[in-house]
């Protein structure tokens, strides 16, 4: 017998809806002469968005650039979505869901008034060539391992869609969120030619213009959302990213009225300070579920040696980091982000090889063959500000646990081509969080996993986060994650670093957007232009 189920496993998202909604409502600053604005939303109009990092790819599928999914965002749909207010999961493009008794079957009810942005209708074998695509290793699409599970997509009629998974998978709901699980009609390269550069989706948006500089995209005048009186989505009627590398630079133009809103990259405590007290603008912030870190390659010697890896992480001081780096608005991180708290995050300064000792981290290094120290290579991502200054600080904490650092600096494309072909020794990146441990750790950590980069292989970790991942018991869940937080931290599969607040500025005239800790920009669809 079938039952609804709104969140598998049955995590609680209440506290963290309170919390964000807490955090995002006393952290939007809007200081200086407050502006009358009007009473309802406005239509028309272009949203235009700063940011740093150059956009590389458009596949939703394979793309893994953050700069990719802010665009990929409002333009590709997946069958479920998070709330950005609350975080709670909600319809997308299903309507209603249904699970078997055993957890095994997943059937999807699909709106009968989406299209795609051909004017094509969104059906039940879209949703079977979007899962079929993902799980296809010619895509080499990182979401693949998310998706490992399931056995069969089976289309019972045009709106209706099965789901047939090889064994329980508690995370499964969480994984129909997203542009990177995001509906793709059938045939879609056929229909679009080269995926990277041609969008085809039924989000909000459609593309209309593609550069190395900028991406426009124009209202899907057929879009099937609505706002709460019912009015059409999407107000603007447009929405053009605009790529500014430097920081000094966007924040010049957000002040100058050049763009509307900027966010992600180079948006940090900083460019708040910068912006706080100028009349025209408002600061928003919220703790962030990414986490910076610090990737390890686990087959290059030195750092095979597991007590190489130990030392590095001895050789660490968080705080210091945070201080430096972040000038104390973020926090220590674990591998479960602190604001998780129905996942009973373990303490950073509890876990092992987290408390900064560079006499042992020496010692380890002589046992292991180099009472002489080691040198390593560091890469740190260039189109994020404190990555690089992540990797200075670095270089200076690990010099007196006896690591020698040499801080390489490439472009965006040379990195992403290096990071995906495992072509380092350390980098310095930011990987993104989810609300769920299982979408959040196990594509980085379990050996099958598809952004594995680090080569990391456990036996034991695997096995952890295959149980975790395979009961609905919330508790038995949290107790397993538990093991995992001490088990991760021992045997170094990555640094994680730290979990930082993330701001975005936008002048007064932009109203109803909503600053979310997953870093969605689906709150364009009703931010709206004050004129």
């Amino acid at each position: 017998m079938a039952s609804q189920m709104i969140l598998p496993g049955g995590v609680a998202v209440k506290r963290l809806r309170v919390f964000v909604l807490c955090v995002c409502g006393l952290l939007i600053l809007a200081l200086g002469a407050a502006q009358a604005q009007p009473a309802g939303p406005q239509r028309g109009g272009t949203i235009r968005v700063g940011i740093t990092q150059e956009i590389l790819n458009l596949d939703p599928h394979v793309a893994t650039a953050f700069s990719s999914f802010q665009v990929l965002d409002i333009v590709y749909e997946g069958l479920l979505r998070f709330n950005p207010k609350t975080l709670e999961l909600e319809p997308g493009l299903a309507t209603s869901w249904t699970v078997s008794s055993n957890g095994l079957e997943y059937t999807f009810n699909l709106r009968r008034n989406a299209t795609f942005h051909d004017g094509s209708s969104v059906d039940a074998s879209d949703v079977k060539y979007t899962i079929d695509r993902i799980l296809n290793p010619d895509t080499k699409s990182p979401q693949a391992s998310s998706l490992e599970p399931v056995r069969e997509v089976t289309v019972l009629n045009p709106f209706t869609v099965r789901v047939a998974l090889k064994r329980p998978f508690a995370p499964f709901l969480s994984l129909m969120t997203g542009p990177g699980r995001g509906i793709i009609p059938i045939n879609f390269e056929d229909k679009v030619g080269d995926p990277r550069v041609k969008m085809l989706g039924s989000g909000p948006f459609q593309l209309a213009e593609f550069g190395p500089g900028s991406v426009r995209l124009t209202r899907h005048q057929r879009y099937w959302g609505r706002d709460a009186a019912g009015n059409q989505l999407p107000y603007a009627d447009a929405v053009i990213y605009r790529v500014i590398p430097d920081p000094a630079t966007l924040r010049a133009a957000v002040r100058a009225g050049e763009v509307d809103l900027i966010i992600g990259f180079g948006v940090d405590i900083t460019a708040a300070r910068a912006l706080v007290n100028v009349a025209e603008l408002r600061v928003m912030s919220t703790p962030d579920l990414t986490y910076s870190l610090l990737g390890v390659q686990h087959e290059r010697a030195p750092l095979a040696d597991a007590r190489v890896k130990q030392a590095l992480a001895l050789g660490i001081d968080r705080d210091q980091l945070v201080q430096v780096v972040y000038t104390g608005r973020a926090k220590a991180a674990g591998p479960i982000p602190p604001t998780l708290t129905e996942w009973r995050p373990v303490d950073a300064r509890q876990l092992p090889n987290y408390r900064r000792d560079a006499a042992r981290a020496r010692r380890l290094l002589a046992e292991a063959g180099h009472p002489n120290g080691v040198s390593i290579k560091m890469l740190p991502i260039p189109t994020v500000p404190e990555a690089v200054q992540i990797a200075q600080v670095l270089k200076e904490q690990l010099a007196p646990a006896g690591f020698t650092v040499e801080i390489e600096q490439v472009d965006f494309a040379t990195f992403l081509s290096r990071w995906r072909g495992s072509q380092f020794d350390t980098f310095v990146s930011l990987n993104s969080g989810s609300i769920d441990p299982d979408v959040h750790l196990y594509r980085h950590i379990h050996s099958t996993g598809s952004t594995n980069v680090f080569k990391f292989k456990d036996a034991a970790i695997d096995q952890l986060l295959d149980q975790a991942r395979g009961t609905a018991d919330p508790a038995r869940r949290q107790q397993i994650y538990g093991q995992l937080q001490r088990a991760i931290a021992e045997k170094v599969p990555f640094l994680f670093l730290a979990y930082a607040d993330l701001f975005a500025v936008g002048r007064t005239t932009v109203n109803g957007f909503t600053l979310t800790s997953t870093r969605s920009m689906f709150p364009l669809t009703e931010t709206w232009l004050a004129r």
